[in-house]
């Protein structure tokens, strides 16, 4: 398939990146400069390369082929997962084919894994991290991995309910449908416990993005829409207060900017003003060397001027209106702001919505650069540390990831999130790219949030040194045990 070596040429050339100096590197749920420095221990920001297809543009991959097929004599494979969720799409298993090509590749997924490897696949919605808690305190390995919410995995980590997905001898994390985002941005003391592959849809449907009204770009006289500044490098922070500027409008002229009434800049979720400083290259949180632990610096200067530009864009009350309701998504689908901010997933309630528009990324605070997408705290799959066989449950994550890469993944991204549009081919384009770049933050990771509180407070207060000073103690402190523990598991 086309979008498929399209996506292998991609991950190389963003591969052979991570060797150059110049080079960079979650369902809605509750709500570093430059290089890489949060990996220690000779765990860097290069991934192995990925496999690449055959010359042949519409050969079509062949991961889940190439795995060899095993009998695990009716072995029964428990995912733990969470309550489904209403409005992403936060499952594993269906039980029906409808007709529906997503569900229906889910559906033939458990069938031919199943089948395949003579196991038996089931998903309990009863509560994840529960889940592995009562596994592992009971030594039944009832539990072959659960899907866990970011913020809930380090304790599991720390407390020894978790083994690393990098000691599973069968799991290829160079395979593409490993995300080697996570593998950069998660990676501790050599050790990845947070597993984000192409089986779960979580990773996917938490991206922080943007929704832009293609009719208003037009309306307005904009020459350039998101799309060409992205590919031209020049999708800045500046460029889209411009854009903003020149859309915003009084329309009923009474002297006022309304909500429901007035055009607008943006709407939606600022997610604690973290996808710019992604798509910049730069950290609240860091691995410093000298120190050998993590350590939180909102005064840098890049950061700061991220903070100053995004309080300019999102806190102005004649230009956007931020919130995470209703009120917001229908501005947007009502053509009454430019942009709109939210995750992925939210474009099932987009459907409906008449304008066309397209998807892209937050803005670089600087042109040509090569940043990263951010998640918002996505569920990640974690391994029972009672696990009674390593390799076999390594063997179901390749099978069941490779299955979707091969089979599911184009259709997910054309058929489910894209239409057919002109701009629906920008966006599927681009979208293509982001799951390459995927950036995961460490305040989720860790479950502490001192660094965003205080990045929070330096936006609006302007005053980031004293919300430094105030909160560097709190996060020291309790990124200490967690670092500890990390530390053991080497």
């Amino acid at each position: 398939m086309k979008f498929r070596r399209a996506l292998a040429l991609i991950l190389s050339a963003l591969l052979l990146c991570s060797f150059l100096p110049a080079c960079s590197e979650s369902a809605e749920n509750q709500d570093d400069p430059g290089t890489r420095t949060d990996a220690p221990n000779g765990s860097d920001a290069s991934v192995p390369s990925p496999e690449i297809e055959a010359e042949d543009e519409d050969a079509k991959p062949e991961y889940y082929n190439m795995l060899p097929a095993e009998d695990f004599d009716g072995w029964k494979l428990t995912i733990a997962n969470d309550g489904l969720s209403s409005e992403y799409f936060s499952g594993f298993c269906v039980d029906e084919l409808t007709g529906d090509v997503f569900n229906d590749g889910l559906y033939n997924r458990r069938v031919a894994v199943q089948d395949k490897y003579n196991v038996v696949i089931e998903e309990t919605n009863n509560g994840a991290a529960n889940g592995i808690r009562q596994s592992v305190t009971s030594g039944s390995g009832d539990v072959g991995f659960g899907y866990v919410l970011t913020a809930s995995c380090m304790g599991l980590i720390s407390a020894n309910y978790v083994l690393p997905i990098t000691d599973l001898q069968t799991v290829d994390m160079s395979k593409p449908y490993w995300d080697k985002g996570a593998q950069q941005t998660l990676t501790f003391f050599d050790k990845m416990f947070f597993g984000y592959c192409d089986i779960g849809w979580d990773h996917y449907e938490s991206m922080a993005v943007l929704f832009y009204n293609g009719f208003l770009l037009v309306n307005s006289g904009l020459s350039d829409s998101p799309y060409d500044l992205y590919m031209e490098g020049k999708w800045t922070l500046d460029r889209m207060y411009d854009m903003m500027n020149a859309v915003v409008q009084d329309a009923d002229g009474d002297g006022k900017m309304t909500s429901g009434k007035d055009i607008f800049g943006w709407s939606g979720r600022e997610f604690e003003y973290l996808p710019s400083l992604y798509s910049s290259n730069l950290r609240l949180v860091h691995y410093d060397e000298t120190a050998d632990t993590y350590v939180m610096d909102v005064t840098q200067d890049a950061v700061m001027a991220v903070g100053d530009k995004l309080n300019a864009i999102i806190n102005d009350p004649n230009l956007s209106v931020p919130g995470r309701n209703d009120e917001t998504r229908n501005m947007f689908k009502d053509g009454k702001c430019l942009f709109y901010s939210r995750l992925l997933g939210d474009f099932r309630n987009l459907r409906d919505k008449e304008d066309d528009y397209g998807i892209i990324c937050y803005p670089s605070l600087e042109e040509n650069t090569d940043g990263m997408v951010y998640v918002q705290q996505p569920y990640a799959i974690l391994i029972p540390s009672d696990c009674p066989d390593t390799a076999r449950i390594g063997t179901m994550l390749e099978a069941l990831a490779a299955y979707t890469y091969d089979n599911v993944l184009d259709d997910y991204i054309q058929k489910t999130v894209i239409g057919k549009g002109a701009r629906d081919q920008q966006s599927a384009e681009l979208l293509e790219k982001f799951i390459t770049i995927r950036a995961f933050d460490l305040c989720y990771a860790f479950n502490v949030f001192a660094p965003i509180d205080a990045y929070g407070l330096g936006v609006k207060g302007g005053n980031y040194a004293s919300a430094q000073q105030r909160q560097s103690k709190v996060f020291a402190k309790s990124v200490a045990k967690s670092v500890e523990a990390l530390k053991g598991k080497g």
